[in-house]
């Protein structure tokens, strides 16, 4: 990573140190993998979910490296039950191929938290803003993002790293 990915890295854990003070998502996982068929079925239910919006970086990978098996098998999981929709701040063409594969739409370079991607997203699905769930690591730019649209947010702790490639 360079110097400046490295200063913009530090840079945003603290602000997200401070506007997780001040944001309560709806839920909160360790990791991506936390959301199995049973917590789907409560997300339906609770939150009449019917599509989620997905972070990259953080939440479903680190930096551009390997997507680790288990967060696929969850992600095929979350495909067959959701209208998926991975949105990233950072272009990673990889990712791109991946969603494509599984059917799933990406934005990259979205430059959350701002409304746009979060309503592209939304009228991507066919779904309505409040039917719709967002989850990712960032307060800043997921958790605020979704809470400005009036979704629901679901914030993760971290990327699961613990399956091989």
């Amino acid at each position: 990573m360079s110097l400046q990915g490295k200063i913009y890295t530090k840079y945003v854990m603290a602000i997200n140190k401070i506007v997780r003070a001040a944001l309560k998502p709806n839920v909160e996982y360790d990791n991506i993998n936390d959301i199995d068929l049973t917590e789907i079925k409560r997300l339906k239910s609770e939150y009449g979910i019917g599509g989620m919006i997905l972070d990259v970086d953080g939440t479903i990978l680190h930096e551009l490296e390997y997507i680790p098996t288990n967060v696929l098998k969850t992600l095929k999981l979350l495909n067959q039950e959701f209208k998926i929709y991975l949105v990233s701040n950072n272009k990673n063409e990889r990712i791109a191929e991946f969603a494509k594969k599984l059917g799933i739409g990406y934005m990259p370079l979205a430059f959350k938290p701002r409304r746009k991607p979060f309503i592209k997203a939304s009228f991507e699905m066919g779904l309505d803003p409040e039917n719709v769930m967002v989850v990712g690591d960032g307060f800043l730019t997921d958790i605020l993002g979704g809470q400005r649209m009036g979704m629901v947010t679901g914030a993760v702790k971290d990327v699961d790293t613990t399956q091989e490639r």
